[in-house]
């Protein structure tokens, strides 16, 4: 009777403190040093939202707007899952939350695996509910990239932010399915040389092909910052039941290639969020090379 109160006892003090880490956001600080990168972005922030699922903090996600907006962002990015797929399909509260943001800065939009089950769904006069989503992000102001691209210019120089749209094949529970080889030049094609590159890929697993393919920074989500983390040993789940997943939340490099993973803002099936995974707010300054020391120091909170 003793082990079975113990017992009660720690469940509960477990899912306490879930419900304070999925309420509580954290903002996390990276800097990403590249020579590509033009003077005119030296300084740059970019803050990036992830798997944000549907999920409020405050009435009309006012906190999180508030996080957000004494963050001073040049540019905010979403790297996708900020619905839910689940039916009814109530982006609404998703919807205004963009339109607020683009008060602040640009605002630019990827695909998760989240918004892409949407185009499986009808919603009336030959559009799908990803159609209506969409034209719901673009009637703020929002810009959608799937599979596309986007220069964005400052004093006559450029950087370029690219969205994939992963195939939902690559999402396949309990398995790493390997991507094809020439996958993302089909359906993105070549980077542009020179320019400074941004792919924002859903799913961080695949960085060794983001990195083959030319990106030199990576912006993903998917990974709950592995549900639970445990001491020494990282996440112990992905939204994939994949256990102790290689990347989960935080800062990772591939040869020349840097990708930011978000710990994400909300949760979904596994309602969980337990370790230090606190919902996560990246913000990422882009930084010219002060020595010939290259690619990105990370000042921040890995998480």
């Amino acid at each position: 009777m003793r082990l079975l109160a113990m017992g009660a006892f720690a469940a509960g003090c477990c899912l306490a403190r879930s419900e304070y880490e999925k309420r509580h956001l954290t903002v996390s600080h990276y800097t990403i040093t590249d020579d590509k990168i033009p003077d005119c972005f030296d300084g740059v922030r970019i803050l990036l939202l992830a798997d944000l699922h549907g999920r409020r903090f405050g009435r009309d996600n006012d906190r999180l707007y508030e996080r957000i907006r004494a963050e001073y962002p040049d540019y905010i990015l979403s790297a996708g899952d900020m619905i839910l797929k689940t039916r009814p399909f109530d982006t609404s509260s998703v919807v205004r939350l963009f339109g607020r943001l683009k008060s602040l800065c640009p605002v630019f939009c990827a695909n998760g695996n989240h918004e892409l089950a949407l185009r499986r769904y009808p919603a009336g006069d030959k559009v799908t509910a990803y159609d209506r989503y969409v034209g719901q992000l673009t009637g703020q102001g929002v810009t959608v990239l799937s599979d596309s691209t986007v220069k964005l210019e400052r004093e006559g120089a450029y950087i370029a932010v690219t969205g994939l749209d992963l195939g939902l094949g690559y999402y396949a529970r309990g398995l790493h399915v390997p991507m094809r080889e020439n996958y993302l030049l089909r359906k993105l094609g070549e980077p542009e040389t020179g320019i400074f590159q941004i792919l924002m890929g859903h799913y961080p697993n695949y960085l060794d092909r983001y990195a083959h393919w030319g990106a030199d920074l990576v912006l993903a989500g998917h990974m709950h910052g592995g549900t639970v983390r445990l001491p020494g040993k990282g996440g112990l789940m992905s939204p994939n039941y994949e256990f102790f997943p290689v990347y989960d939340r935080g800062l990772y490099r591939k040869g020349r290639t840097s990708m930011v993973v978000s710990g994400g803002l909300g949760t979904h099936s596994v309602n969980i969020r337990l370790g230090g995974n606190d919902s996560q707010l990246p913000v990422i300054c882009l930084r010219k090379p002060r020595t010939k020391k290259a690619k990105g120091e990370d000042h921040g909170n890995r998480g």
